[in-house]
Parts: C-alpha cells; sequence; structure tokens
C-alpha cells in the first residue's frame, strides 16, 4: 500500500481491509521493493500528487526486477488525465475512491490471481531452460552449445535489425532449439563414428519431439519455428519438412547459421574442431547452394570479425 498522504487515514483502513503489509510513502515504496522480492502488489492511494505516484508506477514497471509487481491505483476519475496517466504508467488497475472495501479486496484478489498466473509462466519457462541445459549434457561434446547458439543468434539479429520479441525469441530458441534431444538415445548423440540412417532417422525427429514439448506452453508459442525448423534450408533440402524459400521465417535461418557455426567450431564425437578460416569457407560454400541463409552467414562472419562482444 502506498499513500503520500501526510496522515493517510484512508489509505490505513484499506490497508487493513486488503491485509497490506505497510502503508509507505512513493519515496519509500521503491526502497521497499528492492528489499523485498516477495511483494506481489502495490496498491496506490494519492492525494497530495498523483502525478508523482504515476511516476513511481513507471519506474517499478519498466524494471526488470519489479515489472512483474501488481499496481493499483485509487483515483477519481475527475480529471480524466488522472486515469490516464496511471494506465499510461503501466497501472494493472484503477480503482474509485467511492468503491466499497469488497469491490476493493475483489479487484486485488483478482490482481493477484494475475500475478500468480505470471509467476507460474515464469517458473515453466524456468523449467524448461534448465531442462534444455540438462539434456545438453547427454552429449559430452555440447558443453555450452545452447549459450553459444543465443549468443550468435543475438549478434546476427541485431545486426540484421531483429528486435523486441522476436530478439527475446532467437534467445530463447538458441537455447531451447535441441531440447528434443531428450528423445535421442545418448549412444547416437555420443557415437564416434558416422551414423547409420536407421540411427540419423531417429536423429532426425528432434525437432520434432522439440516442438511437440513445447507447442503447450504459450510462453514458447513464438520460438516453435526455431526449435521445429532450425535444421531446414533455404533450398529446401533440410528437416524435417523440408520446407524452403518464403515458407522459411527469417528467426529458424539465423538459428540455423549459428547452429551449424559451432557445430563446426567445437569438438564434435567424429572430429576435431575446425580453425576459423576452415569454418567461414564451409558457411560461405554452404550459402552459395543455399543450404544457409547467405545474408546470415555475412553477418554472422563481419560479427565475428569484429568480436563478438562488440557485437552484442
Amino acid at each position: 500500500m502506498v499513500s503520500d498522504a501526510p496522515e493517510p487515514s484512508a489509505a490505513e483502513r484499506i490497508a487493513r481491509s486488503v491485509g497490506a503489509r505497510a502503508v509507505l510513502t512513493p519515496s519509500q515504496v521503491l526502497r521497499r521493493l528492492r528489499d523485498d522480492p516477495d511483494i506481489d502488489a502495490v496498491f496506490f492511494v494519492p492525494t497530495v500528487s498523483p502525478t508523482g505516484c504515476a511516476e513511481v508506477c513507471r519506474t517499478i514497471k519498466l524494471d526488470n526486477r519489479t515489472s512483474r509487481v501488481m499496481v493499483l491505483a485509487m483515483v477519481p476519475d475527475e480529471p480524466p488525465y488522472l486515469v490516464e496517466q496511471f494506465y499510461d504508467a503501466g497501472a494493472d488497475d484503477c480503482i474509485h475512491p467511492g468503491a466499497g472495501e469488497r469491490e476493493v479486496m475483489l479487484r486485488l484478489a483478482r490482481a493477484l490471481r494475475t500475478k500468480t498466473a505470471m509467476d507460474s509462466l515464469e517458473d515453466a519457462a524456468s523449467v524448461i531452460t534448465s531442462l534444455a541445459s540438462a539434456i545438453e549434457g547427454k552429449d559430452r561434446y555440447t558443453c555450452g552449445h545452447v549459450e553459444r547458439v543465443a549468443a550468435y543468434c543475438m549478434a546476427i539479429g541485431r545486426k540484421m535489425g531483429v528486435s523486441g520479441d522476436d530478439l527475446e525469441a532467437l534467445r530463447l530458441g538458441g537455447i531451447v532449439h535441441d531440447i528434443g534431444k531428450v528423445g535421442v538415445p545418448d549412444q547416437i548423440l555420443n557415437k564416434p563414428g558416422k551414423l547409420t540412417d536407421e540411427e540419423m532417422a531417429i536423429m532426425k525427429r528432434h525437432p520434432l519431439i522439440g516442438h511437440d514439448i513445447l507447442k503447450p506452453l504459450r510462453t514458447f508459442h513464438a520460438v516453435l519455428p526455431i526449435v521445429r525448423w532450425h535444421h531446414e534450408r533455404p533450398n529446401g533440402t533440410g528437416y524435417p519438412d523440408g520446407i524452403g524459400g518464403d515458407a522459411l521465417p527469417l528467426l529458424p535461418r539465423i538459428a540455423a547459421v549459428a547452429d551449424v557455426f559451432d557445430a563446426l567450431a567445437t569438438d564434435r564425437p567424429y572430429r576435431p574442431a575446425l580453425p576459423l578460416a576452415k569454418c567461414r569457407e564451409i558457411l560461405e560454400e554452404a550459402a552459395s547452394r543455399g543450404d544457409l541463409d547467405a545474408d546470415a552467414v555475412s553477418t554472422l562472419l563481419k560479427t565475428l570479425e569484429g568480436g563478438m562482444a562488440q557485437a552484442a
């Protein structure tokens, strides 16, 4: 509960009704949020400086550490710009001062249910990314592969103008792109020689397995094309669906380049890591054949020349 009144009797009454931990001034609330990561909601009851409270709300919502804290505000309808200020600052709900205590309780309860749902989605994402890292441990030759692919994806994506949610999808897709390998036996993943046709057929199922694992989770909806199509090729020779051309979106094209480069530049069961000059040669040949996106290959190579840290 947040109030800017010197003697917040109204705020205290509402605080008691909703079970708030404390009544704070706007100048105290940000410090309290930093010190207590378990706070679920902040309820503003501005009486002196609504605009100042709205700016504190904006600060809460723009900070990654507190952006999921639910923010409610008790704001009168007049002047109308006050409600607009709070919603523009990211407030989750605005309540009229004439609302009864039961209405306040019900709207706060709704906000807390939303917070619980958001936390559940975040927990699901954490579990899946942890699972992806654990699955990587099945293959002793690919330690750090998913983190490197994610970093290459981000570097390429930024240089190619990818931003916002698509850039985050690239990062997350890089981490979980091989999650379907949970369905591939260890003896195939770690086989030192060439895979048989039967073994290769099993290996080629991992994009579909990964797609099926993530499809029910709305949090991962944007990464599904990356997971399913990171082995597809612009010329249509990839798997599992054999798509290419305009049907193959940009994000899987970028992920494919990042994935292939990391495979070339690191030790594998069937060969040691290749020098950068050889990696460049192979990537450029693949781009000329249409096996890899030429723009993404060119962008990666320029990025490597400039240094990953400088490009990130």
